[in-house]
C-alpha cells in the first residue's frame, strides 16, 4: 500500500505490480509443460489426470507423471468412475459405427510412478485408458478395482496399434468377455513389452469368454513379449493364465497363477491359441471342462521352446501343455505337471487334430477315463520325435510318440535317437535331469549325435539297414529318428518274451513308421503285447509308409482300447503288401487279424488268427475306408457290432484332420472262411459295408444270410476255381482275367491261395 495526497486529502491506494511469467503462457494446463515431446505436460495430481481425461483435444500430446496419484474413492473428492478415465468409450454399442472414435494417440510416460485405487463400474472398453493408439510406458496401476461388460483391462480396455512398455497392474479386474489384467483387447499391431500383472481376473456370467491374466484377446499381428502374470484367472471359455485367446505372437512370457474355466479351452498360459507361442512356460494349477492345457487350452498356431509344470485337471481335451491342438504346431516343448481328466487326456496334448507335435516330451502323471495317453490322448495329426516317461506318467500308451523308461529319458544316447541331438535349444545334465530348454539356464550340455551301431547298411533305399536279431528290431522301436528309414529283415526274428532281453511289450514295437520295411519273406514270431491302443508290430503307419513280404507268426496281442492288429494297429495311408499273421488278437474297437484300422491299402495279404473285440472286428481288418484287394482270412471272429469274417466295417474312416469320410472303402476279390459271431451287423465276409467280387463260406462261417456284403458259397463251391474265375479273379495259368497270376488253387481240396504262398507249399 502507498499513501498519496490529492487536493489535500490523504488516501491509501494499492500498489500495482505487473509480472510477466514467460514460462507459463495463458493457455497452460496441468502442473506444467507444453505437451511437446521435449516438454511434456506434467501430471502431478488427481485433478491433472481428470483434466486430461476431459480434454480429448490433448489426446495427441505428450505427458509425464511426476508423482504417485491416489484415486481412492474414499478420499475427499474421490469417485467411482463409470467409464475409462482417459479416452473413454463414446460409442458403447458399436466400435465401428459412423461416430468418430476417440483414442489416446499421444504418449504417457509414467516415469516409474503409479496410479492407485482406480475404481470403475462401467460398460465396455474400460481401464485407465479406454482406447489406445499411442504409447504408455513405465507406469503402474495399483490395487485397481474394475468391473465392466467387455474389453476390460487394468490399464487399457481396447488397444489398437498402441504400445505398452514396462507397465504393470495389480488388484482385481472383472468383466463378461475380453478381460485382461493389463489389457482387455489387444487389436492389430498392439504391443506389450516387459509388462506384468498380478491382478486377479474374472470373466463373470455365462459370457465369461476370452479371459487372461495379462491380456484377454490378442489379435493377429498383436505382440506380447517378455511379459508375465501371476494372478488367479477364472472364466467360462478361452481362459488362460497369461492370455485368453491369442492370434498374434507371444514370446518369452510366463504365468504362474491358478486358472479355472467352466467350459472350453482353458490353459495355464493361453486358453485358445491360433498364433505363435515361443519360449514360454506356465506353472499354475489349471482346472476346467473342455480343451484344458497346462500351457494352452486350444492351439491353432505355433508353440515353440515352451514348457509347463502346471497341475492340470478337467473333463475333455485335457493336456499338460495344450488341451486341443488344431491346425497348430507344438515344437521343442515339454510338460512335467500332473494331468487329470475324463476324455482326451494327454501328458503334453489332450487332443491333436490336424496339428503337428515335434521334438517334445512329457513326464507328469496322467489319468483319464477314455483316450488317455502318456504324451497325447487322441491324435489325428502328426507326432514325431516326441517321447514320454512311461514310469512317472503311469501310462504305457499314447496316441502318438514313444514311451521310454525314466533312465532312458535321462540318457543322452536314447535322447539322441529320438531327435534331441545337436540342438542348441536343449541341454542335458546326463543321468540327473530331463532335457531342459537352454534359455532356462540350468546346468547341462548339448546332446551329442548318436551312432547307429550293430546294423549293417545306411537306412537308404539302396543300402537299407539289415535286421537280424530281436535286439536290433527293439532298438528301432526306441529310435524315432529311424522311423522314416529303409529296413530289410535278414533272418527270422523270435520275440518270445521268455527269451533274454525280450519282454511283453506295453505298446507297439515300432509306434509310428513312415519308411519302408521289407520282410524279405522272413517271419517275426511270438510277438506278445498287452497294452491299450494302437497295438501291433507297428502302431501307426504314416502316409507313404510301406510294409511288405513279412509274416507275423503266433502273435498274441491284447489291447484294452482301439486300433489293434497283429501287424498294424492303424494304417493312416501306407501300403501293406504280401503280409500275413497268425495267432490271437483282442481289442475293443477297430480290431483286425492283420490291421486294426485301414485308410491305406492292404494287398495280397491274409490272416488265420483268432480275432475278438467289441465293435468293428474283422478277420483281416477291423474297419476300413481304404483299399483291400486280393486278400483272405480263415480265422474265427467274434464281437458285438459290425463283425465280419474279413472286414468288420467297410464304410467310413476317421481322417487325420479329425473329421469323417463317409464314402466306403474298396474290398475286391477277397474271401473269408472262418466262423463269425456277433450281435449286430454281422457278416460272413463284411459286417457292414460293400464288397466286390468277394465271397465267404456259408458252412464254415455259419452264416447263410447276406447281412453285410459279398456272396455266400458252400465249401465245395469255395474250393472250385470256376467260382472265382467267373468273378474275374486272376489265376495262374489263365490269361482271360489278367497276367499277374495272383491266385492258385488245389481244385476240390483247398481254398484259393496267393501266388507267393506257392513256394512255401
Amino acid at each position: 500500500m502507498k499513501e498519496v495526497r490529492n487536493s489535500g486529502v490523504l488516501r491509501t491506494i494499492p500498489l500495482l505490480i505487473t509480472i510477466c511469467i514467460l514460462s507459463f503462457p495463458a493457455y497452460a494446463k496441468y502442473s506444467g509443460g507444453t505437451g511437446e515431446p521435449d516438454d511434456p505436460y506434467q501430471i502431478a495430481t488427481a485433478e491433472d489426470l481428470l483434466l486430461l481425461g476431459e480434454s480429448p483435444e490433448d489426446y495427441d500430446k505428450h505427458f509425464i507423471l511426476t508423482a504417485d496419484i491416489d484415486l481412492d474413492p474414499n478420499l475427499p473428492d474421490g469417485k467411482v468412475f463409470d467409464k475409462a478415465v482417459i479416452a473413454p468409450d463414446t460409442d458403447p454399442d458399436d466400435r465401428w459405427s459412423g461416430i468418430p472414435l476417440t483414442f489416446f494417440i499421444g504418449t504417457f510416460n509414467g516415469n516409474a510412478h503409479k496410479i492407485s485405487h482406480l475404481t470403475i463400474k462401467g460398460g465396455k472398453r474400460v481401464g485407465l485408458f479406454g482406447r489406445l493408439l499411442g504409447e504408455v510406458k513405465d507406469l503402474g496401476v495399483v490395487n485397481v478395482n474394475i468391473t465392466g461388460s467387455g474389453e476390460i483391462g487394468g490399464l487399457v480396455g481396447y488397444n489398437l496399434n498402441g504400445t505398452l512398455t514396462d507397465c504393470y497392474s495389480t488388484g482385481a479386474v472383472n468383466g463378461n468377455s475380453y478381460v485382461g489384467g493389463l489389457v482387455g483387447y489387444n487389436d492389430y499391431y498392439g504391443a506389450a513389452t516387459q509388462c506384468y500383472s498380478t491382478a486377479s481376473v474374472t470373466g463373470t456370467s455365462y459370457y465369461g469368454h476370452y479371459v487372461g491374466g495379462l491380456v484377454g484377446y490378442n489379435r493377429p499381428d498383436g505382440t506380447v513379449t517378455q511379459c508375465y502374470s501371476t494372478g488367479s484367472v477364472s472364466g467360462n471359455g478361452s481362459v488362460g493364465g497369461l492370455m485368453g485367446r491369442n492370434e498374434g505372437a507371444v514370446t518369452h512370457c510366463y504365468s504362474t497363477g491358478t486358472v479355472s474355466g467352466t467350459d472350453w479351452t482353458v490353459g495355464g498360459l493361453v486358453g485358445d491359441n491360433y498364433g505363435d507361442v515361443t519360449q514360454c512356460y506356465s506353472t499354475g494349477k489349471v482346472d476346467g471342462n473342455v480343451c484344458i492345457g497346462g500351457l494352452l487350452g486350444e492351439n491353432y498356431g505355433d508353440v515353440t521352446h515352451c514348457c509347463s509344470t502346471s497341475s492340470v485337471s478337467g473333463k475333455e481335451q485335457v493336456g499338460g501343455l495344450v488341451g486341443s491342438n488344431r491346425d497348430g504346431t507344438v515344437t521343442q516343448c515339454y510338460s512335467t505337471g500332473s494331468v487329470n481328466g475324463n476324455l482326451y487326456v494327454g501328458g503334453l496334448v489332450g487332443y491333436n487334430s490336424h496339428g503337428d507335435v515335434t521334438h517334445c516330451y512329457s513326464t507328469g502323471a496322467v489319468s483319464g477315463n477314455s483316450d488317455a495317453g502318456g504324451l497325447v490322448g487322441a491324435n489325428f495329426g502328426s507326432v514325431l520325435y516326441s517321447i514320454w516317461d512311461i514310469e512317472t506318467s503311469g501310462l504305457s500308451k499314447s496316441a502318438g510318440g514313444l514311451g521310454l523308461t525314466t533312465s532312458e529319458m535321462l540318457d543322452p544316447y536314447m535322447l539322441g535317437l529320438n531327435g534331441f541331438a545337436n540342438d542348441p535349444n536343449w541341454v542335458l545334465n546326463a543321468g540327473h535331469d530331463y532335457p531342459r530348454l537352454a534359455w532356462e539356464g540350468t546346468p547341462g550340455d548339448i546332446i551329442p549325435e548318436p551312432r547307429i551301431e550293430g546294423m549293417e547298411g545306411g537306412g537308404t533305399a539302396e543300402a537299407p539297414y539289415r535286421i537280424d536279431t530281436a535286439q536290433q528290431l527293439i532298438l528301432i522301436g526306441k529310435a524315432s529318428i529311424l522311423w522314416d528309414k529303409h529296413f530289410v529283415l535278414g533272418a527270422d526274428v523270435d520275440l518270445d518274451p521268455n527269451l533274454p532281453d525280450v519282454t511283453v511289450f506295453g505298446q507297439a514295437v515300432i509306434p509310428t513308421f513312415m519308411g519302408v520295411f521289407d520282410g524279405s519273406s522272413h517271419t517275426i514270431s511270438y510277438l506278445t503285447i498287452m497294452g491299450e491302443s494302437y497295438l501291433g508290430l507297428f502302431g501307426y503307419l504314416e502316409s507313404g509308409a510301406e510294409v511288405k513280404d513279412l509274416g507275423l507268426v503266433d502273435v498274441n496281442v491284447t489291447g484294452l482300447g482301439d486300433y489293434i492288429g497283429g501287424l498294424v494297429g492303424a494304417n493312416g495311408g501306407g501300403t501293406v503288401t504280401r503280409c500275413y499273421s497268425t495267432g490271437t488278437i483282442k481289442g475293443e474297437w477297430a480290431v483286425g487279424g492283420l490291421v486294426g484300422w485301414n485308410d491305406g491299402s492292404v494287398t495280397q495279404c491274409y490272416s488265420t488268427g483268432a480275432v475278438s473285440g467289441g465293435s468293428d472286428v474283422g478277420g483281416l481288418v477291423g474297419t476300413s475306408g481304404g483299399e483291400i484287394t486280393n486278400c483272405y482270412s480263415t480265422g474265427t471272429v467274434s464281437g458285438n457290432i459290425s463283425v465280419g469274417g474279413l472286414v468288420g466295417a467297410n464304410h467310413w474312416v476317421i481322417l487325420r484332420i479329425g473329421g469323417y469320410r463317409f464314402n466306403p472303402g474298396l474290398v475286391a476279390r477277397c474271401y473269408s472262411t472262418g466262423a463269425v459271431s456277433g450281435t449286430e451287423s454281422v457278416g460272413g465276409l463284411v459286417g457292414l459295408g460293400p464288397a466286390t467280387a468277394s465271397f465267404w463260406d456259408t458252412q464254415t462261417s455259419k452264416h447263410t444270410w447276406r447281412w453285410g456284403s459279398g456272396t455266400g458259397k458252400t465249401t465245395a463251391e469255395m474250393q472250385t476255381a470256376r467260382t472265382f474265375l467267373e468273378a474275374g479273379w486272376d489265376f495262374i495259368e489263365e490269361t482271360a482275367n489278367g497276367t499277374e497270376d495272383i491266385w492258385w488253387i488245389l481244385e476240390g481240396q483247398d481254398y484259393p491261395r496267393l501266388w507267393w504262398e506257392l513256394v512255401e507249399e
